[in-house]
């Protein structure tokens, strides 16, 4: 099966259409270049840099909400699957959600368990991940986004509950880092997701933005990484728009012996995090 990313340039200025109507050539790009899965960028639709709650409130929006209809609309289109991210209103709080969309329409979220700078003081913390045994890829899928991923038991659990690939919207930021880029374009985190690739033996794909927000610059740098720590695609442009996608042999990610060692074999800790199992036609 192949999977796609999408990178995109998403205006904090236009409305929830405009940046809808930016991410579509994309997705549909990828599709035809054979991806059976398109993973899209944390808040997809809109600015991820929240000032006020007044702002959060502007541009969330319900799950079955206009974002992810359309993401739906898309999924049929192409019989394939999209996972993308939305800041979600719920009945119990405000969330930082990605969701799965699959030909036969919505399969499920997961919500941001790790809050990064302003999420910590206005989104609701996550109950639990997320695993996606999806039947017509034959291919168990995790997702995280962005933050998580600085967390290595996130990766760990998902790893535990047969997580094949982990997926990542991500919105990677310059906050906090003095060196943005390598002499090589890959971001610090770039490094972080080879290493989580390898530790677990688990496909990586990661989906982020470009360009600035203020006084934040938006990274790029998005990148497919295999189960031996090596970079399949990307990273990407920190500077541009882009899309790529990458062939996903499950047995690799399946195999768990390195040489006569076995990581499930050999673990001494799991962390103890509920983790949804979901089931897709």
């Amino acid at each position: 099966m192949k999977m796609g990313l999408v990178q995109l340039e998403v205006s904090p200025y236009a409305s929830l259409e405009k940046n809808r109507e930016a991410q579509q050539s994309l997705v549909r790009q990828v599709f035809a270049a054979g991806a059976n899965l398109v993973v899209l960028p944390e808040c997809a639709s809109h600015k991820y840099a929240m000032r006020t709650l007044q702002e959060v409130e502007d541009w969330v929006e319900p799950i079955d909400g206009p974002t992810v209809r359309l993401w739906e609309s898309w999924a049929r289109e192409h019989q394939g699957y999209i996972v993308g991210g939305i800041l979600e209103r719920a009945p119990e709080g405000l969330f930082n959600t990605a969701v799965m969309v699959g030909p036969n329409g919505y399969a499920g979220r997961y919500r941001k368990m790790h809050r990064f700078g302003w999420e910590r003081e206005w989104l609701d913390v996550g109950d639990g991940l997320t695993v996606w045994r999806i039947r017509s890829l034959n291919l168990t899928l995790g997702v995280l986004i962005c933050y998580d991923l600085r967390f290595g038991y996130t990766v760990s659990a998902l790893a535990d509950a047969g997580a094949e690939v982990v997926a990542v919207p991500t919105t990677w930021t310059s906050v906090g880092k003095h060196l943005l880029w390598d002499g090589s374009g890959y971001a610090p985190q770039n490094h972080l997701v080879l290493g989580h690739a390898y530790a677990h033996r688990v496909y990586m794909v990661c989906a982020d933005r470009v360009g600035r927000e203020e006084d934040i610059t938006y990274l790029g740098a998005s990148i497919g990484a295999g189960p031996e720590g090596e970079a399949l695609l990307g990273p990407l442009s920190g500077s541009r728009p882009g899309y790529g996608v990458i062939d996903i042999d499950v047995e690799r990610a399946r195999q768990k012996r390195v040489g006569q060692s076995d990581l499930r074999r050999d673990r001494r800790w799991s962390a103890d995090i509920p983790v949804t199992e979901l089931t897709v036609e």
